[in-house]
């Protein structure tokens, strides 16, 4: 059958394969932006930059956290979970701000001692005692903002833990690399980037502020 104009008019068949093509590029899109929007820091409702203590579960009663005493290298620490997390930041250099840096991507930060801005966070290289190669998180003292790659980070935004934020930390320009507490030749006690697949395998760090009676709360 011939429209108006002469043309053949389309058949029931080539209709609704024509509708099921138009759902599917719209289906294929929305998918396509919610896999690139997971985990963006632009979803989390937190106003960057902003600062937090990093931990995670020691054991029951325990967490460890990340702390620096303005050396080379940042350390382990632990604290128990009903201790406030207001007298930590108080009494140690563990409370750390986090800067979106603009133009480097989705998710690249800086970060930084709150106590003391001009040490940077930083990823670093050595050799082990048998001359395996070793990543570890350093610091960097600058009163400029930072610009070298080994002093980015990328933040990969993991789903909620006790209503608390959590993520990974991968190295910014060592890919495939994220920070686990894992010591190193400079000390046993540090931490290092370890490489794995995707950050769910990773270590996953909760993000706290010194508010409440307990460092959990």
């Amino acid at each position: 059958m011939k429209n108006f104009y002469g043309f053949r008019k389309p058949g029931i068949n080539t209709l609704v394969s024509a509708i099921l093509l138009s759902t599917s590029i719209v289906i294929l899109s929305s998918c396509s932006k919610d896999k690139d929007d997971k985990g963006s820091a632009l979803d989390t409702g937190i106003s960057w930059p902003s600062e937090w203590v990093l931990v995670t579960d020691r054991d029951a009663e325990n967490y460890n956290y990340i702390y620096s005493n303005g050396t080379l290298v940042l350390y382990k620490g632990r604290v128990q979970k009903s201790y406030s997390i207001r007298s930590l930041t108080q009494e140690t250099d563990c409370y750390f701000q986090f800067s979106p840096v603009a133009g480097a991507g989705k998710n690249v930060f800086t970060i930084r001692s709150y106590q003391n801005q001009d040490y940077w966070w930083g990823v670093y290289k050595t050799n082990s005692p048998f001359g395996a190669e070793e990543w570890y998180l350093g610091g960097d003292e600058d009163d400029d903002f930072p610009t070298k790659d080994n002093l980015r980070f990328i933040l990969h935004f993991m789903p909620k833990q006790d209503g608390k934020n959590m993520i990974a930390i991968e190295s910014y320009s060592k890919r495939g690399f994220y920070l686990e507490f894992l010591g190193h030749t400079f000390s046993g006690n540090g931490l290092s980037f370890v490489e794995h697949d995707k950050p769910e395998s990773a270590t996953h760090f909760k993000m706290l502020k010194p508010e409440g009676s307990g460092i959990g709360k």
